[in-house]
């Protein structure tokens, strides 16, 4: 069962039974570590997870649902995987009779633990590769089929999703029967424009401000400062955050509106970083095909739509400098060459 942070919790978990599992459903290794899975023995303890979790961020990411499900009898753990060595071109089954911790650890301590088979995608995972592995963990007869019917599907599930790595860990053997307890999938975000279930998952993965950068054709970050940024291309973005940083100075966002960048872009780039209330906004320009005019005439459109628009610092140097100087000095705005003259002033209107 899934649960929602906007559902109504305890009416679901009247449904189920106990004891369960909970888990959170967030998109980190090392849940078990972090504490976002325990067993609920009860309705009572099950509130008091789903309550504790929801309120949760850990590395950035948000519990939004939690998935409670029955507690199994497990005999013994194992971990199984299918993964893209995308240097090497070639595919990899991996497994491990050490399955339920992270299979890094049991690699780095006990490399001889680990089972690893290469292929080639138009070879594919043969039937016979997938016993000979399952013959190594130790499987005989109908287990032993039964896994290798479950490496086949890690196959056609990557392949039919061009996954980067189809995991089960733990693969568990009760008394009885393999049940894949827990699993998880890793989608290669360059084939999200073919494949919907990639689209789906990055659709929801992105917050409102990255839809809105998304859909205005320029890339954005949330960050934790105060400062607001808007520059072109991303290694002179990158540049000035490096910078800010060593100065003691926090950004707000990363924000880089790209090369060529229309009036239209430039003026939602800056409607974005508004919304995000910073004490200042440093705009950092370095024109090459970007058009320093154009820069211009989308500040000013901005300042005259926006009331209390934050102070606004300004770099502007590079195509029609001279001309995007004089659209600013119009409006009574001055602007700077010198990046550094320009954080100078940055630290003054924060008050630095």
């Amino acid at each position: 069962m899934i649960i929602k942070n906007q559902d109504n919790v305890k009416d679901k978990i009247k449904k189920f039974q106990f004891p369960a599992i909970i888990k959170a459903q967030i998109a980190i290794g090392s849940r078990k570590k972090a504490g976002l899975i325990q067993i609920a023995r009860n309705e009572n303890e099950a509130l008091k997870y789903c309550g504790e979790f929801f309120k949760k961020n850990v590395s950035g990411f948000k519990v939004e649902a939690i998935l409670i499900e029955d507690l199994v009898q497990i005999a013994h753990e194992y971990y199984c995987s299918i993964t893209l060595d995308a240097s090497g071109r070639r595919f990899y089954i991996i497994a491990s009779a050490e399955g339920g911790i992270e299979i890094e650890d049991v690699a780095k301590n006990r490399p001889n633990a680990i089972i690893k088979e290469s292929f080639s995608f138009s070879d594919g995972l043969t039937k016979d590769m997938a016993r000979k592995v399952g013959e190594q963990l130790g499987f005989k007869n109908k287990n032993l089929e039964d896994l290798v019917n479950i490496f086949l599907n890690l196959w056609k599930i990557s392949v039919e999703n061009e996954a980067q790595l189809v995991e089960i860990n733990p693969l568990v053997m009760t008394d009885s029967e393999l049940i894949a307890v827990d699993a998880k999938m890793i989608l290669d975000e360059n084939a999200a424009f073919r494949k919907s279930l990639t689209q789906r998952f990055l659709e929801n993965k992105l917050t409102k401000y990255e839809k809105l950068a998304r859909d205005a054709g320029f890339s954005f970050v949330k960050l934790d400062g105060k400062i607001g940024i808007l520059a072109n291309g991303a290694g002179l973005t990158m540049a000035l955050l490096d910078v800010l940083s060593q100065l003691g100075l926090k950004p707000a966002n990363f924000l880089d509106v790209g090369g060529g960048a229309s009036k239209t872009r430039v003026y939602k780039a800056l409607e974005l970083i508004f919304n995000l209330k910073p004490d200042c906004v440093f705009i950092n320009i370095f024109g090459g095909i970007t058009r320093c005019d154009i820069v211009a005439e989308a500040i000013i459109e901005a300042l005259n739509n926006f009331e209390n628009s934050p102070p606004m610092v300004i770099r502007l140097i590079g195509t029609n400098e001279k001309e995007g100087l004089q659209v600013l000095k119009k409006e009574g705005i001055d602007a700077y060459r010198n990046v550094m003259d320009a954080i100078q002033k940055v630290k003054e209107v924060i008050g630095e």
